[in-house]
């Protein structure tokens, strides 16, 4: 057999033991490529953001835990609320309102400030407030638990970070449920909620974030 039969049976062979190239094959690094790029990506809704965060707080086992909540089923006209305690009340917020959940950090004090103010925190290079809500709602201090988180809010140009005891779960809560905050809660107190919600019949005190963060209203 002269040279060129040999060299054209050889490429033969090579083309015969090579794996088939299909478009679904091809496409596959690309896809691949694209997902990876997306899970380094910013978060795109504030849920995504609540889950980034509450990864990086060690604090995700909790989300899904059924036990404590379960999320209604998801219809257009409802909200989605973060759930957490504070003593022994449980409190929500609109997840629209809040930008990531961290683990309490290093605080410094800030002399001459109200007392519900812990202090002020470096979050990536940006200065913000941290309220103690136990102390800003009036409730009785327990022992730590190792539970505790800060919830970075939002408010127009600026972030606080709240301090809780301990964040539960997200859940749906249809819009035509939410009551109105009760008579019988009056004066400053009252200023700090903004509705009442149901969820697996427990109640949720809806935070009124703005006026939560406002240290001038005390």
């Amino acid at each position: 057999m002269d040279l060129a039969k040999i060299r054209k049976k050889s490429l033969q062979t090579a083309e015969e033991a090579a794996p088939t190239r299909t478009f679904a094959s091809m496409a596959v690094v690309p896809l691949f490529e694209s997902a990876m790029l997306k899970s380094f990506a910013e978060p795109r809704t504030p849920l995504e953001a609540i889950l980034a965060g509450r990864t990086a707080a060690g604090c995700n086992a909790a989300l899904t835990d059924a036990d404590d909540f379960t999320s209604a089923d998801s219809t257009e006209s409802s909200r989605e609320f973060l759930c957490f305690r504070v003593s022994d009340e449980f409190y929500g917020i609109d997840i629209m309102e809040i930008k990531e959940i961290i683990k309490p950090r290093d605080i410094t004090e800030v002399p001459r400030t109200p007392a519900f103010v812990s202090g002020i925190l470096s979050l990536r290079g940006v200065i913000i407030p941290v309220i103690d809500m136990r102390i800003r709602l009036g409730l009785v201090r327990s022992a730590q638990t190792g539970k505790e988180r800060v919830v970075v809010v939002k408010q127009q140009n600026s972030l606080s970070g709240l301090l809780v005891d301990e964040v539960l779960q997200v859940v749906r809560i249809k819009t035509d449920t939410l009551e109105a905050v009760p008579p019988v809660i009056d004066g400053i107190n009252r200023d700090f909620i903004s509705g009442i919600g149901r969820s697996d019949d427990r109640l949720i005190i809806l935070l009124h974030v703005e006026n939560s963060t406002d240290i001038d209203l005390y």
